[in-house]
């Protein structure tokens, strides 16, 4: 079982390393690149997952809704270890909802389980992120703005998506080509990416960085197998749940955490702590997720 797991894991740690050693040594200015995944390679990978002829978007939705619970069940399962963590709870229980699913979730799930393992990522990563920026937001701010939902891309793209899948579809090849190669360079970029955000992040609150690390698997793990005695998920999908639950907490908690001032440091913390945690933790949720 260890060669598997490495074969799963070290392509994702060595492009984070590469990404964290050029940019500590090149220190480059990444914030047109990140706009352009974010705005463009993002989306056109959504939609042509989505839109994929093995996509099933019926049987997708127990899966869907297994991981809008696990979601809202971890924050609720969280909210008593708030204290324990160091931190004020609407700081605390978003670094524990909601997972990096972008730059580390899809490369893994994909690795773990191959191509059939796209869709499902790209599922985790749209609903997480209308979560995220509704409900997260709305934990740190004091309020929910729910036009943030119809005006992100990645809705519209997964509408789109969806809609081809089911009416049988298809783009003419001179399109279809240039938007499936965009969408292949995401994945590597947005690892690229990752590492150049954590060599210039700082832990300003150690103690706070490793308990949350600790409480935020532990909480995510206790979640996701209550989940999965209530909801019987299979295959591919038990699996990928399962690594889902064991991914570190989102670096756009700390982005969150900045905008509302809701104890930037310490959230900052608990994002960076937890990534590099992350190295002993998915070999782990790897090998649960193969049981």
């Amino acid at each position: 079982m260890l060669i598997p797991i490495l074969e799963i894991t070290l392509p994702i740690f060595l492009i984070v390393s590469v990404g964290f050693s050029y940019s500590k040594l090149v220190k480059p200015d990444l914030a047109g690149v990140n706009r352009m995944i974010i705005d463009i390679a993002l989306p056109i990978l959504i939609f042509t997952s989505l839109s994929n002829k093995d996509f099933d978007p019926m049987g997708a939705v127990l899966f869907t809704a297994a991981a809008a619970l696990h979601i809202l069940l971890s924050g609720i399962i969280a909210m008593p270890f708030a204290r324990a963590s160091g931190a004020e709870w609407r700081a605390f229980l978003p670094c524990v909802m909601f997972t990096n699913v972008g730059p580390v979730g899809i490369p893994l799930i994909v690795l773990a389980f191959g191509p059939q393992g796209l869709p499902i990522a790209v599922v985790l990563l749209v609903l997480s992120n209308i979560l995220h920026f509704t409900l997260g937001a709305g934990l740190m701010s004091g309020r929910i703005e729910w036009r943030t939902v119809y005006a992100n891309p990645l809705v519209w793209a997964t509408v789109l998506g969806v809609s081809f899948s089911q009416w049988n579809l298809q783009l003419p090849v001179w399109l279809d080509t240039p938007l499936l190669m965009i969408g292949n360079v995401l994945v590597p970029m947005m690892l690229l990416s990752l590492g150049a955000r954590l060599s210039t992040s700082q832990i300003k609150d150690t103690g706070v960085g490793v308990r949350g690390a600790i409480l935020t698997a532990g909480l995510r793990l206790v979640a996701c197998y209550t989940i999965l005695s209530i909801i019987p998920l299979e295959g591919v999908e038990r699996g990928a749940f399962i690594l889902y639950a064991c991914l570190p907490s989102a670096v756009f908690n700390y982005m969150l955490a900045d905008k509302f001032q809701t104890e930037p440091n310490k959230v900052a913390s608990m994002v960076v702590v937890g990534h590099f945690a992350s190295i002993a933790i998915l070999p782990f949720g790897i090998w649960l997720a193969f049981q």
